[in-house]
Formats: C-alpha cells, structure tokens, sequence
C-alpha cells in the first residue's frame, strides 16, 4: 500500500511542480507559446488555482500587497487544496473499486 501511495504522491509533485513552473513562466514566453503555456499551468493546477485565487483575493485584495506577493501566497493554499482533492479521489476509488484498484 505505501508503494502505491507513494507512486500517486511522486505523480501529484510532479504535476503541481509542472504546473507551478509554467503558471510563474507563461509571461515570460513568446506570444506563440504562452497561451499553451498557461493552458498547461490551468489544467495541472485545476481546481486547487481558481479556488485559492477566490479565496486569496477575497482575504489580502485591500490589504496593500502586491500581486506576486499574493501570487506567492496562493501557491501552498493552491496545493494543499489540490492535496485534498487528489488523495479524497484515490481513496474514494480504492474503496469503491476495491481490490482491482489495489
């Protein structure tokens, strides 16, 4: 069981790195390559970038800081988010697939 853990939690850095890679580089790319850039950056960190975007904005918008610095901060909400999410849905599926899942 922790081999198979361990291969879902290598899998989820992986795409939450490749994700967070791409979400601070899209500006940073030529025109032609940006837009699939941050469709890359959109889909790795779905849902974790819209639902930590929500709710940083709602909490530091008027509070004076910048938009890296509110960037930066939606990074480890936006993961742990993600975290909930992605290991919710492993173990949902191994319960309700049992030992074929295993």
């Amino acid at each position: 069981m922790k081999k198979i853990f361990g291969r879902w939690l290598v899998l989820f850095a992986f795409v939450q790195l490749t994700g967070l890679v791409c979400m601070w580089t899209w500006r940073y790319a030529p025109p032609v390559a940006s837009s699939f850039i941050w469709g890359i950056a959109f889909i790795a960190l779905f849902p974790g970038n819209v639902l930590s975007a929500i709710l940083i904005e709602k909490l530091f918008w008027n509070s004076g800081l910048s938009l890296i610095a509110m960037s930066v901060a939606e990074m480890p909400v936006l993961v742990a988010i993600n975290a909930v999410l992605w290991f919710g849905v492993i173990r949902a599926l191994r319960r309700l697939l049992g030992r074929r899942f295993r």
